[in-house]
């Protein structure tokens, strides 16, 4: 395998990093991550993943924000939509680089919510969910609770270190908090046959009861659903 890495998109370029098999791919997956959410946690999660898969046969396109997640606050604008076009662009330069007609898309934590929106697109294609965001609310709660512990220990603040990002600081933590402009996951799905995968680390060896509902909605929904 090989990779390839180069700026492309707009109006906001992204850094894109490509993971080609040595032959002819026989499909293509896109990774959508959290963004500059959990930047650090998803560079060495999906390089790793995507290398394997490359070895398999399969290319691999992943992207990331420039300056995530230090000069992320920057972009007044970050929304969902916005995260989605993005993850429509990278769809689109795959297939152009490497010439797959067969794609899926794996979505980590909210990357899950933007790999369901983008699948409404791509009759069929796979969707692996890592970690998924299953209510966007729960983004909310959690990033008041960094707030929280990021003020009261006084990261950011003169020689405690660079700010984390922050949510609250653009229209996206509005829409997460709305509950009417971005569904919940199942709603993202929709109900479109596809293969769906609900892929769990680091919480033991069962489903957490969100998950475990999610897989069962989705069966309910008579998708065809594995868990891990």
């Amino acid at each position: 395998m090989h990779e390839a890495i180069e700026l492309f998109g707009g109006p906001v370029e992204l850094l894109g990093c490509r993971h080609v098999p040595a032959s002819q791919p026989v499909g293509g997956v896109v990774i959508c991550s959290s963004g500059p959410l959990d930047a650090a946690v998803d560079t060495g999660r999906g390089a790793r993943l995507g290398r394997r898969l490359a070895r398999g046969g399969v290319a691999v396109q992943r992207f990331h924000h420039l300056g995530a997640p230090a000069r992320v606050g920057g972009r007044t604008q970050l929304c969902f939509a916005s995260l989605v076009d993005d993850a429509r662009q990278a769809v689109d330069l795959l297939r152009d680089r490497c010439g797959v007609e067969h794609l899926g898309l794996v979505g980590a934590r909210l990357g899950a919510l933007v790999a369901a929106r983008v699948a409404h697109s791509l009759d069929g294609a796979p969707l692996a969910l890592w970690e998924p965001v299953v209510d966007p609310r729960r983004v909310v709660e959690q990033a008041a609770k960094a707030r929280f512990v990021q003020q009261r220990s006084g990261l950011g603040a003169v020689g405690g270190g660079a700010p984390q990002f922050d949510v609250f600081d653009t229209p996206l933590g509005a829409e997460l908090s709305d509950g009417t402009r971005i569904g919940g996951l199942l709603d993202e799905m929709g109900d479109r046959p596809r293969p769906v995968l609900v892929a769990q680390t680091g919480h033991g060896d069962e489903l957490c009861p969100d998950y475990d509902m999610l897989v069962a909605r989705c069966r309910a929904r008579h998708l065809t659903v594995d868990a891990a």
